[in-house]
């Protein structure tokens, strides 16, 4: 009886109060809009990052710590002709108004990119900025830090694809360049305190995603040119033997295509393998 009385209460509750929340969120949303829309340049609408864990147009950060959580939201200009541009505004509450402190934009086909990680390390969240540029050529990542209660650039970087590898304290990079078609060669960058550089530790914490990237492609088709990427990430995370094999399944693959100068740039991971042999014994 006492279950059935609950059940009713609970019940009641939600039917009566249920409508109240939804309204509720629905004035905020509409409150949010309207700030938002204060600041919007002409001709602009909201975007989400395509390629993103936040794929919400708006994002909320304190950066400064003084309780107040900034807005940051992202737009697109559209151009007649490519490229469109892309931008970022950031509004930060001053008593009861908003206001713009920040902005940045650039031109592309994409926006592929808005969040926050944090690279530095120093407790307080980058904000990362990625545009697409074209197929070919990839995105560009740009990382603003808040120093002195503004934003400044601290690092900018290419790639086609992205990924994020938790260090300590800091957060990593994984950055995958285009190589031929779907393959990529990919490096995993850690701030050093000045700029982002290259970090064997942190490649070796994410080469098994590589590896399982790697393993599938060449299920399906075994090409020359998954082998040469396969090896150049096994050489950088110290899989030296695996390496070798790759290397010589590679070698197999181009010969029977006769292509000498790709022949070449096996000889030349060879001698990377080799350089690098030396250096684990020399440790």
């Amino acid at each position: 009886m006492k279950k059935m009385v609950l059940f009713t209460l609970w019940l009641l509750f939600a039917v009566c109060f249920s409508p109240i929340f939804v309204h509720a969120k629905e004035n905020q949303e509409e409150d949010l809009k309207k700030i938002v829309s204060r600041f919007m340049p002409s001709n602009a609408s909201l975007i989400s990052p395509k390629n993103s864990f936040f794929t919400r147009p708006i994002q909320f950060y304190d950066f400064d710590h003084d309780g107040q959580k900034e807005i940051i939201f992202t737009y697109k200009i559209k151009a007649k002709d490519y490229p469109s541009q892309f931008g970022s505004i950031v509004l930060k509450k001053h008593n009861t108004d908003w206001r713009k402190i920040w902005e940045t934009k650039t031109q592309g086909v994409d926006l592929d990119f808005s969040g926050l990680v944090d690279i530095t390390g120093d407790g307080t969240k980058e904000y990362l900025f990625g545009v697409t540029i074209g197929a070919a050529m990839g995105s560009n990542l740009e990382v603003f830090q808040w120093i002195n209660n503004s934003f400044e650039k601290i690092a900018e970087v290419p790639y086609h694809k992205m990924d994020f590898v938790n260090g300590v304290q800091k957060v990593g990079l994984a950055v995958w360049q285009m190589y031929i078609g779907d393959s990529y060669l990919v490096d995993v960058l850690k701030w050093n305190g000045e700029k982002l550089v290259y970090n064997e530790e942190l490649y070796s914490n994410y080469y098994p995603i590589i590896q399982m990237f790697y393993k599938e492609k060449i299920s399906k088709m075994d090409a020359w040119f998954y082998w040469y990427c396969l090896a150049d990430a096994q050489i950088k995370a110290n899989k030296l033997e695996e390496a070798s094999k790759s290397i010589q399944k590679g070698i197999v693959l181009v010969k029977k295509l006769s292509m000498e100068d790709v022949i070449e740039d096996f000889n030349d991971l060879t001698v990377r393998l080799e350089n690098k042999r030396t250096d684990v014994q020399k440790r």
